[in-house]
């Protein structure tokens, strides 16, 4: 059987990609890079998703899965070896991720923004105080400058958490293999660390550098890069992945066959309009048709997303 075409639409300096980037790493997966642009517009992406504009999106063939939760689920149930919850981590490296992909990266993502927002051009604070509804003080940077105490206070509180769990020296934050739970927590600091260099107040945490260069050390398995436009003629050429039959509740109001919206309920709030083809515990995939592309399956978590009725 063919191994299926992994494309991941991303940039390089994204923290969440950087997340994906290194799960393909553990798992040792080929795929294909689509550098997509850092702020709106995005129309070779959006073509894809409906409208979801946040970075990453994986794509393989006609199928498109947005969010890092929803993507690592996929990676997890295509390519289970290794697996990202090694035995005994179920569960709780879920738990850690919802807390470090919110709570940790808000933290780690104003203080950077505090400290040198003056180094971004103009048009990116526009555009991210548009895409975050006017979180981190509109991304003003003489408002955010005046938050850094609390912020520093806040990572010092997270980072002496990961000191601690790190204290039994088995390598990963959960034992002697990198889980959910390593790839939620390093991406934040990867991009802080990244930004601020000396000014990231991560030196005083030795065990938790040690297993950031541990992280650092995986990589990215190998990689290809890819145009844009060959990415929806991919799209374009092949056909959604056949969805399973499934037995749903009768009184979940999301049946397949309705239409709705899926939207991010955090930042980033551009709704997906489509057919419910999928919904599951965790999952909903909508089917859409798109002129570019033509008929796409787009799959979100749902976790984080907001699922409305669409106007009539």
């Amino acid at each position: 059987m063919t191994e299926p075409e992994i494309i991941l639409h991303h940039y390089p300096r994204s923290p969440f990609a950087e997340k994906i980037r290194t799960a393909f790493g553990i798992k040792g997966l080929r795929w294909r890079s689509v550098v997509q642009p850092r702020m709106a517009p995005k129309p070779d992406l959006t073509a894809l998703t409906g409208g979801y504009r946040r970075i990453p999106v994986m794509q393989i063939g006609a199928d498109i899965f947005c969010d890092t939760r929803c993507i690592l689920r996929e990676l997890e149930h295509r390519f289970p070896r290794p697996s990202l919850y090694p035995a005994g981590t179920a569960g709780l490296a879920d738990l850690i991720a919802a807390w470090a992909d919110r709570d940790l990266f808000a933290a780690s993502l104003g203080l950077v923004f505090g400290l040198h927002g003056d180094r971004f051009p103009p048009e990116l604070h526009a555009d991210r105080a548009r895409f975050t509804a006017g979180r981190f003080d509109g991304w003003n940077s003489a408002k955010m400058r005046t938050r850094i105490f609390d912020l520093r206070q806040q990572l010092a509180l997270q980072c002496g958490w990961i000191e601690q769990t790190l204290s039994h020296d088995n390598g990963f934050l959960l034992g002697d293999a990198p889980s959910a739970a390593d790839l939620a927590v390093y991406h934040p600091l990867w991009y802080l660390q990244g930004n601020l260099e000396t000014d990231s107040g991560l030196d005083g945490y030795p065990r938790m550098r040690t297993w950031m260069t541990r992280m650092d050390a995986i990589g990215h398995s190998t990689v290809e890069e890819l145009a844009p436009e060959d990415a929806l003629t991919i799209a374009r050429d092949a056909a959604p992945a056949a969805i399973p039959r499934q037995n749903i509740d009768a009184a979940n109001p999301w049946q397949p066959g309705r239409r709705v919206t899926v939207t991010p309920d955090d930042w980033g709030f551009d709704p997906v309009e489509g057919e419910v083809a999928w919904i599951g515990t965790d999952t909903i995939a909508l089917r859409r048709n798109d002129p570019a592309v033509g008929a796409v399956t787009v799959h979100f978590s749902l976790r984080g997303f907001e699922i409305k009725a669409a106007a009539t």
